[in-house]
Order: C-alpha cells, then structure tokens, then sequence
C-alpha cells in the first residue's frame, strides 16, 4: 500500500543537490521518508545510484538493522512492480554489502581497511567497558603516585587548589572528566594545550577583551534582543481592540530600558545597567471588554522576560568581573597544571592499551579521523579550498587519499538522528562527503 507524504515530507524525499536538514518532533515520519528517499535514489531507472554507494549511518545496531529491513521490503516493493528491472535486482543483491550502519562500525570498517595508514597493529580488539575502567584505575594510581614522589610545588598547589579537605579522589574525577570532554573533540591533545590560555586574564580590561569576553558581548546581545522581541509582541497584544490595554504603559517603560540595555559597548556596562533593569506590578484594572486569553499571554511572555534577565544576572554577574578577573589569575597556575596532568594520563593511558593491544570506542574514532585527515603545519600553505584552519592555529587538515577515495565511491550520505552527533563524527562524515569540491551530498 502506497504511503501519502504530506509536501514537505515529499520535498526532502525529491531534493537533490544540496545539504538538506531535517528537523520535525518525534513520530512524525522522519525515518520513513529517509528509507522513502533511499528507495527512490537506487531503484530510480534513468539516474541509477546503486545502494553500495550510499552511506547511511543511525545511532544505533538496532536502527540500523531496521533500517536494512525496511530498505529490504522497499525494494522489494518495488521489484514486485517491475520484475523485468535488472537494476532493481541487482540492488537486493548489493542490499547485504551496503553501509547501513552506526558511526562506531563505520570507523571499525576503516581500521580494519586501513590499519597500515596510521601503523596501527592489526590484532587489535575492542575492549569492554569494565576492561578499561580497570586500565584508568591502574594508570591513574600510578600517575598521582608519580606526581606526589616528584615533590613538585606546581602539583602540591593543585592539589590544594582543586581538593579542599585532602579529598585526592576530587582530582581523579576532574582528570577523567577533562579527558572525557577532551575525548569529544577531534584533536584532544590540541583542545587541552588550547584550555591553558582561558584563564589568562588578570584585569578586568583583559577579561572583557579575551574569547569568553567576546562571545558572552554576543550571547547577551542575541538574549537581549529576544527579550525584546517578546515584549514588542506583548505591546502589539496590549494594542488590539480585546488586548489588555492597561499593561500598555508599564510595556513601553520596560521596552525603553531593554533597548538603552542594547546599547552596550562592554560588559562592564552590563554589569551595572542589567541589575538595574525595574519591572513593576502589573495593574490589576478589570475590564470586561479585555479578552481573558489576551491578557493571560501577555502576562506570560513578559513573566519569560523576566525570568530570563534574571538568569542572566545571576549566571554572568553574580560575581563581580574585576573578583573573577582576579580568581581567573589565582586558578591559571593551577588549571595549567591539572591540563598537564590530563595529558600525561591519557599519553600513559594510549602506552597501557598499546601494549594490551587494545582499543575502545573514543580510539575508533580518533583513528579513524588520522586515517581520513592529515595535518599540515600552518606555515606550510596548501591549497585553501582542501584545508581547514583550526581554532589552534597551528596546522590545517586536508582530506587524505583514503577519504578521497571514498569522496568518488559515496552518492550521498544520510545521518539518521543526526543531532546526536558530536564534533569528531561531523568532522569523519565531512572528510568523506564531497562538500569541500562542491558536491553537497
């Protein structure tokens, strides 16, 4: 039985030619139509694209065996219409050699292609999860042993510093968290050496005009003109023949202080003109003529106005900018060295699974995206349109041979619940796709 998409649906299922995004609420059909856009692509007669050409990747071994199923019944489907198709056959037969997978299995695919490009041993196995939190506990003990018999002031002031009452399991925790986070970014080692320099700032002059001083000028910037936008739209409601007219005045105040708030030129001018924002009672005048509904949405926008500038406030500014200034200068020592410690866990940790001949999931990826993307120093130029200059500043990837091999053999790849993904898997699915040379597949 044929399935009636709505046009929408239809138009992700028909497009061709460009990146498309799909966002809609869960339930409403949105891996139908991606099976529905597969099915069209390899059983399509006059621009065939065969099913072993398409990567498509789901978030988990379940999603993507019923994925193959219902690819399988699709072309299926369509053999029964057209038994004669030599084309449609022969995607049945692809069907089991198609990539239909999770991102894991994809980046086990590479290491065992292409373990030889990054010397990797080709015995290796994926160990499980209790094996490896066996292997932290071992490494990390050795390393504070380490670090404690080396009698260095910089490690005794961290522990100080990050474990009040002597507590050394607070800075285990602290490692293996920054080297989790760290795990989630595609150069960890980079990412680490870059998180020294977030706490530079000494004054507050330095602290408005570093990276976070910058991005929280904009953060509250794009709040605020939200802010306003709500209550513009409160105003309009107050303005209708049934809308609450009363809370009129009080609106046009409160508006008149957000849009003098959206003239800042530093934070430290938000410091002082945030706080100071007055939001009144709201008058209780009843009017039979004031439609109920209209005054209750009123209400509630203006309440999420408020309830936003007072997170604001107490998110950003409930420590004064020239006390952080000067808890940024206390902790830079402190955190540099914590960084360090990261690094030397995670560099012991890489030895320990070497020798064992072992890999876990975060590897997989991480070997997977050496496979697919060379660095080349910054110094050493390249072409622009194949590399990419990253945050560090130090060196530029570019698309390895293996991954330009596999740019010419993927049609197109499809991401099922694509918003699940992390930075390292967008940078693997990106080195594969042929974007960079202008094919948005």
């Amino acid at each position: 039985m044929a399935v009636n998409f709505t046009p929408e649906q239809q138009r992700v299922i028909d497009l061709r030619g460009c990146n498309i995004l799909v966002s809609a609420a869960a339930g409403s059909g949105k891996t139908a139509v991606l099976v529905e856009r597969i099915i069209q692509m390899v059983c399509n007669e006059e621009k065939p694209v065969d099913i072993d050409r398409l990567l498509i990747v789901t978030f988990t071994n379940a999603a993507a065996a019923e994925m193959r199923e219902r690819i399988a019944a699709g072309i299926a489907r369509k053999l029964s219409e057209n038994p004669e198709s030599a084309h449609i056959q022969k995607q049945s037969t692809l069907l089991h050699n198609a990539q239909i997978t999770t991102i894991d299995s994809f980046c086990l695919f590479l290491l065992r292609n292409h373990f030889n490009e990054i010397g990797l041993d080709p015995a290796f196995r994926i160990a499980d999860e209790g094996e490896v939190k066996l292997l932290q506990q071992d490494v990390m003990q050795q390393l504070l042993e380490d670090s404690f018999a080396s009698g260095s002031e910089e490690f005794r002031y961290c522990v100080e510093y990050f474990c009040p009452g002597g507590k050394e399991s607070v800075l285990e925790k602290y490692i293996l968290k920054l080297s989790n986070d760290a795990a989630s970014h595609p150069w960890p080692v980079e990412w680490l050496e870059a998180r020294k320099s977030d706490y530079q700032a000494s004054t507050v002059e330095e602290l408005c005009d570093s990276d976070y001083g910058r991005f929280l000028m904009a953060h509250l910037r794009s709040m605020l003109e939200g802010c306003v936008e709500k209550l513009d739209k409160v105003r309009r409601i107050c303005e209708q023949p049934d809308g609450p007219y009363m809370y009129g005045e009080l609106i046009d105040n409160e508006l008149e202080q957000l849009e003098k708030l959206l003239s800042c030129e530093a934070l430290t001018d938000y410091e002082v003109k945030l706080p100071a924002i007055v939001f009144k009672t709201l008058p209780s005048k009843k009017d039979e003529s004031v439609s109920p509904a209209k005054r209750e949405i009123a209400k509630n926008l203006r309440a999420e106005v408020k309830e936003s500038l007072k997170k604001m406030n107490e998110r950003f500014f409930s420590t004064p900018l020239e006390l952080a200034a000067r808890q940024s200068a206390a902790c830079q020592g402190p955190v540099s060295t914590l960084i360090d410690l990261v690094l030397e866990f995670d560099r012991r940790m890489q030895a320990a699974k070497q020798e064992k001949k072992i890999i876990d999931f975060s590897d997989m990826e991480h070997f997977a995206l050496e496979i697919l993307l060379e660095k080349v120093p910054v110094q050493a130029g390249g072409d622009a349109a194949e590399t990419e200059v990253l945050p560090s500043r130090s060196f530029t990837v570019r698309p390895s041979s293996v991954a330009l091999e596999y740019r010419q053999h993927f049609a197109e790849i499809l991401i099922d619940e694509y918003q699940d993904s992390n930075l390292v898997q967008e940078y693997l699915l990106k080195a594969v796709s042929g974007e960079d040379e202008g094919n948005f597949n």
